[in-house]
């Protein structure tokens, strides 16, 4: 019978539809029906294992407000954005996730069906919901995603038998591969044998299922012959799903649960790190974690939200250096650590409890070298398709290392300086004004109804060459009219590197003196040049009170050029410019697009004069120079520090200049282009605008040098 006449009959017994488990027999649906019983045990009771370990963990402070996690719900989940972007690796789980989740779906569906026919005692040839036009929608639509999950299981497979370096290989990753693609495989010969033996003429909506009934036909399998092997393949088929559900919490399938709530839950700001109450450090004597049950609840969840697909290891600035570092490593090492205690000691742990449980995590576990060799550029948290953190992970044990004395050398005596001297250089803090000299900046106290605080940082108070910075800044500020001031010697380091090198008091006590120095000379807005001076003045400081809205100098500088109030350059530069997206400014801040604007603007009108020659990882897949997360007071030599590919990076553009908008950027890669002996001049953007409009620099004494 033709399709629209079916459709329109109104006896549901002629519209098109299937008789569900039909030719299985009574007896095998019972059987069915408890081996069903016995996998959803395994399966609910492998999930509450986990979750019985990420309760272990303190007391979670994420929540899921419903109207944002719906919006992650469809573009984190259901859509997969994270996931894109790995090319063929990309494609191949897009399949898979998705060919997979449509025939649950699928599964699900029938389910109901059988057990509301059931229900109502409706007989085998009378469904409730599955016929007419919702049936041929769903035939079509599962046999689509069918396709799909086979096409993902073979480019998966094919990408793990090439064996890339930052995958995790496993043995059983490469069965479960295997299980789905049979059950996509098998179902669709049950579905052909389905066909031939119902031979009803209604079966065209399954266009793989009926192809395969005729290429069965043709093989010379008949009516006669099909029951038996229907039955037969249909428990061959069965038998391994009921397996793979069983088996799904104990598998690297487990990410899907893991992950899901992970995306699911409110997304930790890049430039953010979850605060140490002092009270909870004297009430446990700990700081930070040293014992797996001294992660929170959300560290645990990332443990099993990782699937170990390298991303995170091939955008560690530390692993292309040749650290002892892989974020990946990080993440599975101490998943791997909880795994092999018994879960009763690691209750009784939790509950204060140590007895004999092999409970440290630093030294056999996590080496102190792989957790100091983090520049926390957050590239492993921003790449990761489940938002799995082990950034978080490392600054959270590295504040166990610093209570317990562990730090050594030229970063632990940094550390002293910035808590003996407010700033890591250890210098006077009568000194911290002297970059001005020769320049009339105007301060807090000459000029109290300032608009915007400029908030020049310790690199510019106390490096010569950053000061430069500072002192271009200073004119064209005062070029546009900007009401503005400085704290001059009132000003302290904000104790960014200290809180992200682990020393959560020193940075406490810095923004505790900070936040009551802002507070009495009631600052509401800053302008800084370093966009890590800008993030601890945003993210952690108003996690101590401190509000303000806090602006990059970039920014700032582009919107003055843009409303008039800084002129057009009077001698635009000529030279090629390449420019460095500093990480905490284009990752964590996600500020792009300005300092380029001043570039271009500072380049001006004409063919090739000046462009922006883009290296291969710019804007927020940016590489890091090396100098975040303390790592700027590290001693490493030359061949051992890690923005060495950065230096490269720039020098292959062919550029005459290297633009930055960062001080530890400025710093770190002008060490680098001198030990690589290139000649690449290196500048801030403010430098070069302010060069474009003609101001010169002044010298210490009062003097002038051409920029």
């Amino acid at each position: 019978m033709p399709l629209i006449p079916l459709l329109l009959a109104t006896d549901i017994g002629l519209q098109p539809t299937r008789e569900i488990l039909g030719n299985v027999p009574s007896s095998s649906r019972w059987i069915f029906a408890l081996l069903a019983t016995i996998s959803l045990g395994f399966f609910f009771w492998g999930c509450w294992r986990r979750i019985r370990i990420w309760r272990l963990g303190r007391r979670a402070t994420a929540r899921i407000p419903l109207r944002s996690a719906a919006v992650r719900f469809v573009r984190e989940i259901v859509l997969q954005k994270r996931v894109r972007g790995r090319g063929i690796a990309s494609v191949g789980h897009l399949l898979l996730f998705s060919g997979f989740s449509v025939l649950l779906i699928g599964t699900l569906l029938i389910a109901v069906e059988h057990l509301l026919a059931d229900l109502l005692g409706r007989p085998a040839n009378a469904p409730v919901f599955h016929y007419g036009l919702y049936y041929i929608i769903y035939e079509f639509v599962l046999d689509t995603f069918g396709v799909a999950l086979i096409v993902g299981c073979l480019i998966l497979l094919v990408r793990r038998c090439a064996r890339p370096k930052s995958l995790d290989h496993r043995p059983l990753d490469v069965v479960v591969l295997l299980c789905l693609l049979f059950l996509g495989i098998s179902g669709y010969f049950v579905e052909g044998l389905r066909i031939l033996l119902a031979d009803t003429g209604q079966s065209g909506c399954s266009f793989v299922g009926l192809a395969t009934a005729r290429l069965l036909a043709v093989t010379g399998i008949d009516k006669q012959f099909s029951p038996q092997m229907h039955l037969f393949l249909w428990w061959l088929h069965a038998i391994p799903a009921l397996v793979l559900v069983a088996a799904f919490p104990y598998t690297r399938l487990l990410h899907s649960i893991a992950g899901s709530l992970n995306l699911l839950s409110q997304p930790e700001s890049l430039g953010q790190m979850i605060p140490v109450r002092l009270e909870e450090v004297e009430e446990t004597g700990r700081v930070g974690v040293g014992r797996v049950v001294d992660f929170s609840r959300e560290r645990l969840l990332h443990l099993d939200a990782c699937v170990a697909c390298g991303r995170c290891e091939e955008a560690c600035p530390a692993q292309e250096a040749g650290k002892p570092l892989s974020p990946k490593a990080i993440v599975l090492d101490v998943r791997q650590h909880i795994d092999a205690q018994p879960f009763a000691a690691l209750a009784r742990l939790a509950c204060g409890e140590e007895g004999k449980l092999n409970s440290g995590l630093h030294g056999d576990v996590i080496s102190a070298e792989s957790l100091w060799s983090c520049t926390t550029c957050a590239a492993c948290v921003d790449i990761c398709p489940l938002r799995v953190s082990p950034l978080g992970m490392i600054t959270d044990m590295r504040r166990h290392l610093i209570g317990e004395g562990e730090l050594r050398g030229a970063p632990a005596m940094a550390l002293q300086k910035t808590q003996r001297s407010g700033n890591p250089w250890g210098l006077p803090q009568q000194d911290r004004f002297d970059w001005a000299n020769g320049l009339d900046v105007p301060t807090v106290k000459s000029v109290p109804d300032f608009e915007y605080l400029y908030w020049v940082g310790c690199a510019a108070s106390y490096d010569r060459r950053v000061q430069r910075v500072a002192r271009s800044m200073v004119w064209l500020l005062t070029q546009a009219n900007v009401r503005f001031a400085v704290l001059g010697t009132e000003e302290r380091c904000t104790g960014e590197s200290a809180r992200r090198m682990g020393d959560e008091f020193v940075f406490q006590e810095l923004a505790a003196t900070n936040i009551e120095v802002l507070k009495e000379h009631s600052v509401r807005k800053i302008v800084t040049h370093c966009p890590h001076c800008l993030n601890s003045l945003e993210n952690d400081y108003s996690q101590l009170g401190g509000d303000y809205e806090v602006v990059h100098h970039s920014v700032l500088l582009a919107s003055l050029i843009e409303s008039g109030r800084l002129p057009q350059p009077s001698r635009a530069v000529a030279e090629t410019i390449t420019y460095h997206d500093p990480c905490y400014l284009a990752r964590t801040g996600g500020i792009t697009e300005p300092p380029r604007a001043l570039i271009q603007t500072a380049t001006g009108p004409g063919e090739r004069r000046g462009e922006i020659a883009e290296m291969p990882r710019h804007a927020r897949e940016t590489s890091c120079c090396g100098g975040g997360g303390g790592r700027m007071w590290f001693d490493d030599s030359a061949d051992e520090r890690i923005g060495r590919s950065r230096v490269a990076e720039a020098v292959e553009t062919g550029a005459d200049t290297l633009a930055v908008s960062c001080p530890f950027c400025l710093i770190m890669l002008k060490d680098g282009i001198a030990d690589a002996e290139a000649g690449l001049e290196i500048r801030d953007v403010a430098e070069i605008l302010a060069a474009s409009l003609g101001y010169e620099q002044p010298d210490r004494a009062g003097g002038t040098r051409t920029e």
